[in-house]
């Protein structure tokens, strides 16, 4: 666990989710596949919701990321869902 940043990274239907977050600069973001897909630049104590499109087999699908107060070791908790269904993340640092 970094002292300014944290990570959680899942898994849906084969592909890698990652969300990082940084609270020197307070921002979070979300990655699909290695590759940045969105990116908040700010929020309140790095905490807040993003949204964005990925493809799933050839298909658009939502995936929304929230974090909140709580969590492991008072880290936050990181809840991602994909086209509507949750996807388990875990803090990996």
């Amino acid at each position: 666990m970094g002292l300014l940043k944290t990570r959680w990274e899942g898994k849906h239907d084969g592909h890698a989710v990652a969300v990082y977050r940084n609270e020197l600069t307070k921002g979070f973001a979300l990655d699909w596949d290695g590759a940045e897909i969105a990116r908040r630049s700010w929020s309140w104590i790095g905490l807040g919701k993003l949204s964005a499109t990925a493809d799933v087999d050839g298909a658009p699908v939502e995936i929304d990321v929230a974090i909140t107060w709580g969590g492991e070791r008072l880290n936050g908790a990181c809840v991602v869902t994909v086209d509507g269904k949750d996807v388990p993340m875990k803090l990996v640092e």
